[in-house]
């Protein structure tokens, strides 16, 4: 079983009223020692309780796949050579990348 269906499981106990521990029993007695930690346990019961009741992982944001294509590559090549003064901050902007 995978992560998603033990959320959903998560969920079920939770909207019958069951505490994270109990949740944790039953899913130990029906699952051994695939069942969901009882910490990751207690962070679902925490989404349900603040109105988060999606069993889905949030988007992160972060870092993308990749940022590097050769038409930027080739446009920061240009915007270097016609003014090898330009700042990363101008360049960034025009081609659209985090200055970092």
């Amino acid at each position: 079983m995978d992560e998603r269906e033990f959320r959903v499981l998560i969920k079920r106990y939770f909207m019958k009223g069951k505490s994270p521990q109990e949740a944790k029993e039953k899913l130990d007695k029906h699952y051994g020692e695939s069942a969901s930690l009882i910490r990751m346990v207690c962070k679902w019961f925490q989404n349900f309780r603040s109105g988060h009741m999606s069993t889905s992982d949030t988007e992160h944001s972060g870092r993308p796949v990749e940022a590097t294509t050769p038409e930027i590559v080739d446009k920061i090549h240009d915007m270097v050579m016609d003014d090898g003064r330009a700042k990363v901050r101008e360049i960034a902007s025009a081609v659209g990348i985090s200055s970092e």
